[in-house]
């Protein structure tokens, strides 16, 4: 039942990271025509488009933020494991539980400065383009929520997963990605 309800969480949570890395695509696919216009507005044109420093901002924080969420779910982030997974793989797997456990702990935490950022700069304006200032912090409060709901759902594969990781030669993180009957 409950190696059940973590595989659900699990696909559930890859739908979303799809969805975050589809808004990032999105975003870089759009950043890059705004640059042009950007200098062919300053070079051909002569009349620079102050609207562009704005959009790009916005832009570069919906590429960063939702796609580093997602990154956390794939394990495709920058980590050092040749100290863990030389462990054996009862010790190994806890070591990455309790990583988890920190990465959800700093997600909670940039979740709560987010909320707090976009809160205080509501009321603000953007210049130039005239939207809420606290929308570039919307994508953050995202990222966090998303790094302590992946790093969550990490700890319960493992414990779902125990029996396979005990009865494993070596840890690796394909261990968590196998469904479990």
């Amino acid at each position: 039942m409950f190696s059940r309800f973590v595989n659900v969480i699990d696909r559930l949570g890859g739908g979303i990271a799809g969805v975050l890395n589809l808004i990032g695509g999105l975003a870089l696919v759009a950043l890059i025509p705004s640059f042009a216009w950007l200098v062919f507005g300053r070079y051909v044109l002569n009349e620079t488009p102050t609207w562009v420093e704005q959009v790009s901002l916005i832009l570069i924080v919906l590429i960063t933020f939702p796609v580093a969420a997602a990154g956390i779910r794939d394990n495709s982030h920058l980590s050092v494991s040749f100290f863990r997974d030389a462990l054996p793989p009862k010790m190994a797997a806890i070591v990455a539980a309790i990583g988890y456990g920190a990465s959800a702990w700093f997600g909670y935490w940039m979740l709560i400065g987010a909320m707090d950022l976009v809160a205080f700069n509501w009321a603000k304006t953007m210049p130039i383009i005239h939207i809420s200032d606290g929308l570039r912090s919307v994508p953050m409060a995202v990222c966090g929520a998303g790094i302590m709901f992946y790093s969550v759902v990490h700890i319960l594969k493992i414990a779902a997963r125990w029996k396979t990781i005990s009865q494993a030669r070596i840890y690796h993180d394909d261990l968590l990605n196998e469904d479990v009957k």
